[in-house]
């Protein structure tokens, strides 16, 4: 500390140090707070259109059932699992090697679109027209409708205008921007409601959706372990209902 003032002020190596321990410091804090929480109460990371389009949906319903308070975080950083601001993630997407990993379900993808677009056409008639309409995607992951056209037999190069999330694209595909590839747990509200149709085959991507924890934590708490079988429970459901609604 720089005591020559009135009052004490951090010297520049002081300003240094505190830079360097502030993220460690909070870390602990955290910990102090999560060793005294509600043992029913979970924290879980996950995309912002998983969080809004279909965990919040079933929240009160997970409470009813399990007895469970989840608080989500929308975010897809790593490093809320590493610092224990979030004991659990649910990702798509990613892989990462240092987290413990539970398989949730496996993602395959379908071709959709509105009734009609924005230019007054009507959705493609085959596969092969597909290569006629925009096609609209996400940033992560980025190469989903390559993988998609590669196992129709389409592969090649195409112009994809990408958006932010899955909930941006599923809302400009409904306004008939183009056509977006339609994935299980997100897709099924605009599908009900006929705002999509499906217009190709259901095909792998290759894709995962992961309930992450980090890899120095201690095994799974009571309450994560029934968090972890009722999302698996409910992502089966979700994906049955996705294969009725686009058949």
């Amino acid at each position: 500390f720089d005591r020559s003032g009135p009052g004490l002020r951090l010297t520049p190596a002081g300003e240094r140090y505190l830079a360097l321990i502030e993220p460690a410091v909070a870390a602990i804090g955290r910990a102090t707070t999560m060793l005294g929480a509600d043992p029913d109460r979970v924290t879980l990371a996950t995309s912002h259109s998983m969080a809004t389009h279909w965990i919040a949906p079933r929240m009160a319903r997970l409470k009813q059932e399990e007895g469970i308070d989840l608080d989500v975080v929308p975010t897809r950083d790593p490093d809320i699992l590493r610092s224990g601001e979030a004991q659990l993630a649910l990702w798509g997407g990613v892989e990462i090697a240092d987290f413990h990993a539970e398989p949730i379900i496996d993602v395959d993808a379908r071709p959709v679109c509105a009734p009609r677009l924005a230019d007054g056409r009507a959705g493609p008639e085959s596969e092969a027209a597909l290569t006629d309409y925009p096609l609209l995607g996400v940033r992560e992951p980025h190469d989903m409708w390559n993988r998609w056209l590669a196992g129709a037999g389409l592969a090649g190069e195409r112009s994809i205008r990408s958006f932010a999330t899955l909930g941006m694209m599923y809302e400009a595909a409904a306004a008939g921007m183009g056509v977006a590839l339609a994935v299980p747990m997100l897709c099924e509200r605009p599908l009900a409601a006929g705002l999509l149709a499906p217009c190709g085959r259901a095909l792998p991507t290759g894709e995962r959706y992961r309930l992450y924890r980090a890899g120095r934590r201690a095994a799974r708490s009571p309450a994560e372990t029934r968090l972890m079988h009722w999302l698996k429970r409910e992502a089966t459901a979700s994906r049955a209902r996705f294969d009725a609604l686009s058949a």
